[in-house]
């Protein structure tokens, strides 16, 4: 009887590594829980206010909806999308704006924090420092309300023109095909101040004094210490700006609605943000609006992709 017992009795369960991670998590869910309670509200605010938009949205990239009905389409959004002359437009403008801030991003500021970084006096040095930090705390919409007076037919550039003889020169900046696009790009000059600064100059303050004194023993002079040793050390944050650029003018909108709301013209200067605005504001064509968000999204999601993968390489590369 006893045989037949010990024969019906479960086997106990394997002991791999697999089983003890998972008793492990088990055993710190219940001697946390606390912990996990105190995240769970702000989990399901994540899931409501970010997750939920997204699904829904990307659902209703494949319908016609404008609020009084919601009607499946499929891929017609995506073929409007595509088809539309205007579209091409936008992510023509985009992608002129994303290289020309990227490459801002790679040299203006980077060199304000060298040059504030190699400044003797701490005292100057802390007082460049706070007039390039400064001008965080300006909201982004003001200046670009600055710039757009600046622009403007008595704005700052044509009285100066005016001053110095060039009125022939004089325009509407922001009205004019040729330059309504380069303005806006201009917007921020010289682009020292901000975050990007302070990010850079941070790092340089992190490499070692001893690696910069040994590279002066051995006669490297300012420059070639910048590029042979400063600027590879600092690689890995200039990424990581750039990999901010993308992301933030991929979605941005803000300096072309406020400057020009996407003219002069049907395009001149809208981009892919503006005109899904346009959509959802104007028309309130919600589904069209939707299929260029995703869009959007799907853009911005295989570039943090990319960035990631060619992170990965790079530490692979360093560790072998």
């Amino acid at each position: 009887m006893e045989d037949i017992l010990a024969e019906r009795r479960p086997a106990p369960a394997p002991d791999t590594p697999a089983a003890q991670r998972q008793a492990g998590s088990l055993q710190r869910v219940r001697r946390q829980w606390r912990l996990y309670l105190l995240l769970l509200p702000s989990l399901i605010a994540t899931l409501v206010f970010y997750y939920y938009p997204m699904v829904s949205g990307f659902y209703h990239s494949f319908t016609y909806w404008d609020i009084k009905r919601t009607v499946w389409v499929g891929l017609a959004q995506y073929k409007r999308m595509f088809g539309d002359p205007v579209t091409a437009a936008a992510w023509r403008n985009m992608a002129i704006l994303l290289l020309a801030n990227v490459g801002i991003v790679l040299t203006m500021p980077l060199l304000g924090a060298a040059l504030v970084r190699h400044v003797r006096s701490q005292t100057t040095q802390f007082w460049w420092r706070m007039l390039f930090v400064l001008p965080i705390v300006v909201p982004g919409t003001v200046i670009v309300f600055i710039w757009r007076w600046f622009y403007g037919m008595d704005g700052g550039f044509n009285v100066i023109l005016r001053a110095i003889g060039l009125n022939e020169l004089t325009r509407w900046w922001l009205g004019d095909p040729r330059t309504a696009l380069g303005a806006i790009i201009l917007v921020g000059f010289p682009w020292i101040a901000g975050l990007n600064f302070l990010v850079y100059l941070a790092a340089l303050q992190s490499i070692s004094a001893d690696l910069l004194d040994a590279a002066l023993v051995d006669g490297a002079g300012p420059i070639r210490r910048f590029f042979a040793i400063e600027l590879p050390l600092i690689r890995g944050q200039m990424m990581v700006l750039v990999a901010l650029t993308f992301i933030y003018h991929i979605r941005s909108f803000d300096a072309p609605l406020i400057m020009t709301n996407g003219g002069p013209g049907i395009a001149g200067t809208l981009v892919p943000g503006l005109q899904m605005y346009r959509a959802v504001r104007d028309d309130l064509d919600l589904g069209y609006g939707s299929a260029i968000g995703s869009v959007l999204f799907a853009v911005t999601f295989a570039l943090v992709l990319l960035r990631s993968l060619v992170a990965r390489l790079e530490q692979a590369r360093t560790r072998a």
